[in-house]
């Protein structure tokens, strides 16, 4: 029998998702084709309930093109407490003005500016998120 205060663990509710969501600016891609899945660390914003993020060709473009269906995750450990956020959606290489123009007024400014010009939009199907707190340390 375990002495040690166990941590709790709350369910996010979607609006609270969301919330935490806007505050963060890494993220975590999850891409899967042909049976492999692929995680990528991303800069992302959030606008209207959807996850912009930019890229460069390679392997996530082929991989959000080949296989759309990809999940995202964002999260934030601290002293008190940890949270985590789960998107599962529709990822969309973005090519016409208005969806691209929509894409530019998040603001997103890429941790690493390296040619990152091609916009991705993820609309989600689904969303979940919790909460971690230590237990009482007294």
């Amino acid at each position: 029998m375990s002495t040690q205060p166990q941590p709790s663990q709350t369910v996010l509710t979607e609006e609270e998702s969301w919330e935490l969501l806007t505050g963060q600016k890494i993220g975590r891609l999850v891409t899967s084709v042909a049976g492999e899945p692929e995680i990528f660390p991303v800069s992302f914003a959030v606008a209207d309930r959807r996850i912009f993020l930019r890229t460069k060709p390679g392997t996530k473009l082929a991989e959000v093109t080949i296989s759309p269906r990809v999940a995202f995750e964002a999260d934030e450990i601290g002293d008190d407490g940890a949270w985590s956020v789960v998107v599962k959606g529709r990822a969309q290489v973005l090519e016409r003005e208005e969806d691209l123009a929509e894409a530019r007024t998040t603001g997103l400014v890429s941790y690493l500016e390296d040619g990152k010009t091609i916009w991705v939009r993820i609309t989600p199907s689904e969303v979940s998120g919790r909460r971690l707190v230590p237990g009482d340390l007294r």
